[in-house]
């Protein structure tokens, strides 16, 4: 009788590279010969990728929301929801930011890419809402969106919103800032089974960590907080013992939504 042994989960085939394979079984000629098959297709899809990417972010320094839910509609027979915003959205939007901060774009132009970008968010929700209730799923749980008070940036927030709908989730997205009084008093009559806090400026890490602090207060330190954002990627070991909270540093929105399935999805 054959027998099998599982030494590591590497996940989809097709994205597979040496550097997934375990150190001892990478001399394998069986393994190279498998990663040598999948090579060609990974380099066809970065050239995909990048002539999509291209494509949106000419739309939406456009304000062109008609041409990027047609291009949404093509992207989705090709990478799922997740896919669509980390390899596509996210990227492109962080180069309209640094082309930005390196004044090739002027600010009027930047903030109209970002609320394009979120009208186009706004329109895969409801397709999503539409899809989830008429398939009749949901997983009964909730969850809380905000940013900390002084915190601008709501981009990040209205995608993981996306990605909870998906999942039945009932989502109710209060960012960008709000002070953290009217955060807590919103929460009061809410039973929320998890809470995310986005946080995009690191001079507002501060103001997250008295927000996390209520919240564990209010709650008795019983409802799970989960931080995320590009500011946690500045932050040193001292400054994230200080977030009593899941930090999501440098995390995927696939990361984020395994923690979700791993400790809230019943």
């Amino acid at each position: 009788m054959s027998r099998q042994q599982t030494i590591k989960y590497l996940g989809n085939a097709s994205r597979i590279t040496i550097e997934d394979i375990p150190e001892e079984y990478r001399g394998d000629s069986k393994i190279l010969a498998f990663i040598s098959a999948f090579s060609a297709y990974q380099e066809k899809n970065r050239i995909l990728i990048a002539k999509i990417q291209e494509e949106m972010f000419t739309l939406l320094i456009d304000c062109n929301i008609g041409g990027l839910v047609g291009l949404y509609e093509k992207c989705s027979r090709l990478f799922g929801l997740a896919e669509f915003y980390e390899k596509l959205l996210k990227p492109v939007m962080y180069r309209i930011g640094e082309k930005w901060e390196q004044k090739k774009l002027d600010v009027a132009t930047e903030h109209a890419s970002t609320n394009t970008a979120i009208g186009l968010i706004k329109v895969i929700n409801e397709r999503i809402i539409s899809r989830v209730r008429m398939r009749g799923i949901s997983s009964q749980n909730t969850a809380v969106i905000c940013t900390p008070d002084g915190e601008q940036h709501g981009l990040a927030c209205n995608m993981i919103e996306s990605l909870l709908l998906s999942k039945g989730f009932k989502v109710y997205n209060i960012s960008t800032s709000i002070p953290t009084e009217y955060i807590i008093d919103f929460l009061r009559d809410l039973q929320p089974d998890i809470i995310f806090i986005s946080i995009t400026l690191a001079e507002n890490i501060k103001p997250a960590e008295r927000l996390i602090y209520r919240i564990h207060q209010r709650y008795n330190n019983r409802l799970p907080v989960v931080v995320g954002g590009s500011a946690l990627n500045k932050l040193n070991q001292i400054q994230e013992s200080r977030i009593n909270a899941s930090l999501m540093k440098n995390a995927s929105f696939d990361d984020i939504m395994n923690l979700v399935k791993t400790n809230i999805i019943q």
